[in-house]
């Protein structure tokens, strides 16, 4: 049993990941697609949401709020890239984020994630 493997035994969270993309229709016109009518990178995949910031206090004069970064772990042959478009479902609930710069690794995938959208 790999690195890899091991690791992948601690992922509790599941992951469909969606790339833009320009879609020619018959007519000529281009569109760009999006979200998640992009392509689907990978569907339904082990992965491990973390929150390793504990969430910073932001805070100017007038507003404070919480922000808190989080990490997605996944197998290294997973194909992730920067501006992917994520929906997790991380503990019974859907989270939807945009992917960053991955730090790929022999054991696995480190892709810092930013919310999209508020947990739904």
């Amino acid at each position: 049993m790999s690195e890899a493997d091991i690791l992948a035994l601690t992922y509790e969270d599941i992951v469909t990941a969606y790339r833009a993309f320009k879609e020619v229709l018959p007519n000529g016109e281009s569109i760009f697609r999006k979200g998640m009518e992009g392509k689907v990178i990978c569907e339904n995949t082990a992965c491990a949401l973390s929150s390793h910031s504990g969430g910073k206090l932001l805070q100017s004069p007038s507003t404070a709020k919480a922000e808190t970064e989080f990490c997605l772990f996944t197998r290294p042959e997973i194909d992730i890239q920067p501006n992917d478009f994520l929906v997790i479902l991380h503990l019974g609930r859907e989270v939807r984020a945009v992917a960053g710069f991955p730090d790929r690794m022999i054991s696995h995938n480190n892709i810092p994630v930013r919310l999209e959208k508020d947990l739904v």
